[in-house]
């Protein structure tokens, strides 16, 4: 399963990146069929993909960093942070303009992740603080402890040809997060040792590795986990899946036992695998905005 992370860029003419975007999309689309563009032409078409403008931009090894100005809710410009981790494209910090000492506050964060059968996209508020210093060509990023998550302020939802936006796009994020995040939590501790979780180099690896011990009945007999039987086996059926309530009970928590059972699991692994691998990597997304010197570009 390929998942498209996608990025915004200002300040251009709309016009001309149309012409060109719409040129590429269609050469693109006909070669791959690439949702990443679908989305992308989307937001071209209603302006959103220009309403943030980049005025300076840094690089370091692990994150980039950008300078913004853009109108808020009130049509006032407003100046700020975007901060992108290389790793986890998929997460966009959003902080206030850093003061003269360099502290910022984080406002939001925005997610946009798709798969071949749609796409997710959300903005959730933040809290916490941290520094970024400026001198010269050269630039200094730290962040102030953990970063805290609040309510879902926009979302809108693509699925199989079924588009969602405001307060039902949000109910549904909300009600998604909850499981996602009990799910990361779980996966997070599943090896007994969280400080020695499992890794992984990128979606499609997380997606390998948990898809099997997540979903055996839908794994080869050859890749499901030695704990799995069908033997004596209770089973429900769900999403056209017959599900073995018996491993579910073996492995998982009391209140994802429902959840599984019912395929909500599945369409949150399906349907947004990018997000449930952004928040099992919370920690690390949060290390990489940690003690980072950066270059202007």
């Amino acid at each position: 399963m390929k998942v498209y992370p996608i990025c915004y860029s200002g300040g251009a003419n709309c016009s001309i990146y149309l012409r060109t975007f719409l040129a590429l999309f269609l050469f693109s689309f006909t070669l791959s069929g690439c949702l990443g563009l679908v989305e992308k032409a989307g937001r071209i078409a209603d302006g959103s993909a220009f309403s943030v403008k980049t005025t300076a931009r840094y690089r370091g090894k692990t994150v980039e960093v950008r300078e913004i100005s853009f109108k808020n809710q009130n049509k006032q410009p407003e100046q700020g942070l975007l901060i992108i981790p290389d790793d986890f494209p998929f997460f966009q910090f959003r902080t206030t303009q850093p003061d003269r000492n360099g502290l910022f506050f984080f406002t939001s964060l925005y997610y946009v992740g798709g798969t071949y059968s749609g796409w997710n996209e959300w903005t959730q508020m933040l809290s916490g603080s941290g520094t970024f210093r400026i001198s010269g060509n050269t630039a200094y990023l730290n962040i102030d402890g953990s970063i805290g998550t609040g309510s879902f302020t926009s979302a809108k939802i693509l699925h199989n040809g079924d588009k969602r936006a405001g307060e039902e796009a949000i109910a549904s994020v909300r009600a998604r997060a909850e499981r996602i995040v009990a799910l990361a939590e779980w996966m997070g501790a599943f090896s007994g040792d969280p400080g020695h979780r499992q890794r992984f180099s990128n979606v499609e690896a997380f997606e390998e590795y948990w898809k099997p011990i997540l979903f055996p009945e839908l794994a080869p007999p050859d890749q499901r986990p030695s704990t799995y039987t069908e033997t004596d086996a209770e089973w429900s059926r769900a999403e056209s899946v017959r599900w073995n309530r018996t491993y579910t009970r073996s492995l998982f928590p009391e209140e994802l036992r429902p959840v599984r059972d019912s395929g909500a699991l599945m369409r949150d692994f399906e349907e947004a695998p990018a997000w449930l691998y952004c928040m099992y990597e919370w920690q690390s997304i949060e290390a990489a905005l940690k003690e980072n010197n950066l270059v202007k570009q």
